[in-house]
C-alpha cells in the first residue's frame, strides 16, 4: 500500500495496517526475548486478568530500537506529525496471554490537547505484531472512525467494533484518540505479542509520570536519529 493511500485511511477510518514491515524471524526472536523478562516482577510491568504491559522496554530490550526509526514509520510520521515529533513511550511491550478478558474500550480523546492546527488528532500509536493478532488471541479491538468524534467512548461497547488482525510483523497505525481496546485471548495455547510505539508532536510533551525513561547509557549508544526522537524521554545526566 502506497503511504499515501495510508495516510488517506487513517485521517478517515483512524487506523490502517501496513504489512510485513518486519521479517516473521526477527518478530518471534523479540517475542521469545520479551516474554521472560514481562514473567519477573518489575515496577514499570502492569497487568491484570491475562494481560501484561511493559512500559519502557528500550531500557530491557535495546533490540527494539530499530523498530522505532523503521524508514516506512518515519516517512509516514512526517506526513502526519509534521517533521518535529518525538518518542514518548520508549516503547511498551503488549502480552495477551490465553485466557485474558477483554480490556475497557478507551481513548485519548479530549484527554489531552493533541490536536493540529487544522484540528486532527496527532497522538500516534505504532504496533508491532510480533504473534500474528487473530480475533481468537486477543487482538486490538477499534472502532473504527471514532476519533472524529474528538471525545472518549460513554458506552462499554459498539456494535462498529472490529479486531486489528495481520499477519506477525505488519504493522497497525492509528490515532490515539481512536476507540481502542485489548481483546479476549479465547484460545488455550496462543498468545498475542505486540511492541507499541507512541509518537508525539512538538507541541505536546510527554508525561514523566506515565513513562519511564530511558538510561543514559543505552541512549549514548543508539543511532543519532533515535537520540533525536529521545531527547525529551532520556533520563538526565547526574
Amino acid at each position: 500500500m502506497h503511504l499515501n493511500e495510508v495516510k488517506l485511511r487513517l485521517d478517515e477510518q483512524g487506523y490502517a495496517i501496513l504489512e510485513d514491515l518486519l521479517d516473521p524471524d526477527e518478530a518471534e526472536r523479540l517475542d521469545a526475548i520479551a516474554r521472560p523478562i514481562m514473567e519477573a516482577p518489575r515496577d514499570n510491568i502492569w497487568g491484570a486478568n491475562g494481560y501484561v504491559s511493559m512500559e519502557g522496554s528500550l531500557n530491557h530490550i535495546p533490540d527494539l530500537a530499530p523498530l522505532c526509526i523503521h524508514p516506512t514509520i518515519l516517512e509516514l510520521l512526517d506526513m502526519v506529525l509534521g517533521e518535529n515529533y518525538f518518542l514518548a513511550n520508549n516503547v511498551a511491550m503488549k502480552w495477551c496471554k490465553p485466557g485474558t478478558y477483554v480490556g475497557g474500550l478507551h481513548s485519548a480523546g479530549g484527554s489531552r490537547p493533541a490536536q493540529t492546527f487544522t484540528g486532527y488528532p496527532t497522538d500516534l500509536q505504532v504496533f508491532w505484531m510480533l504473534t500474528d493478532f487473530t480475533y481468537e488471541n486477543g487482538a486490538t479491538m477499534v472502532v473504527p472512525f471514532s476519533h472524529h468524534t474528538r471525545r472518549s467512548p460513554t458506552r462499554a461497547s459498539y456494535p462498529q467494533e472490529i479486531p486489528i488482525v495481520g499477519r506477525k510483523g505488519s504493522v497497525c497505525v492509528f490515532y490515539d484518540s481512536l476507540w481502542h481496546r485489548s481483546g479476549a485471548n479465547t484460545t488455550t495455547d496462543q498468545h498475542r505479542m505486540s511492541a507499541n510505539v507512541f509518537y508525539l508532536p512538538w507541541f505536546i510533551h510527554r508525561s514523566d509520570e506515565q513513562w519511564p525513561r530511558v538510561k543514559r547509557e543505552l541512549y549514548d549508544q543508539f543511532p543519532p536519529r533515535l537520540q533525536e526522537l529521545l531527547v525529551r524521554s532520556v533520563e538526565d545526566l547526574v
